[in-house]
């Protein structure tokens, strides 16, 4: 026998992990991509104004945004059906904590009536406390 002692009816006993290393890796990408993605919804990115006196906050909140082609966002989804629709929106969420606060967005470039106007939504809607989303202004350069 030229081949040695190599058997072809001898069971296979070792367990071969490399597919399942692969396919494990596959959705590691998959799932990485995809949490960057719903972390940054693009129907929430606006410029907001700069505010040095701005502080983060740590209650029960409800976040409309308003861009500059005057659409609006009700906790990340676009709200179609005007000012009743927000409306019913916030006095629902009002509804399970009457200590909600209310935390209006606006773009940079949005009018500021838009702004005026979700605020306004809100205190009609009954929320008592309410804030305008802001961030810090960039450290100035030294020179």
């Amino acid at each position: 026998m030229a081949g040695g002692d190599f058997d072809d009816e001898a069971e296979i006993t070792a367990i071969n992990v490399t597919p399942l290393v692969d396919v494990m890796l596959v959705l590691l990408i998959i799932f990485m991509v995809t949490t960057t993605v719903i972390t940054n919804p693009e129907g929430v990115r606006v410029t907001k104004p700069e505010a040095s006196s701005g502080e983060q906050l740590e209650r029960e909140s409800i976040l409309l945004v308003c861009h500059q082609d005057g659409s609006i966002l009700v906790d990340g989804e676009r709200v179609s059906g005007g000012d009743a629709a927000i409306r019913d929106r916030i006095t629902d969420k009002l509804a399970r904590d009457k200590n909600l606060q209310g935390i209006v967005q606006c773009d940079t470039s949005a009018e500021v009536g838009s702004m005026v106007h979700l605020i306004d939504l809100l205190r009609t809607s009954g929320v008592k406390k309410y804030a305008i989303a802001t961030k810090k202004p960039d450290a100035p350069s030294g020179g």
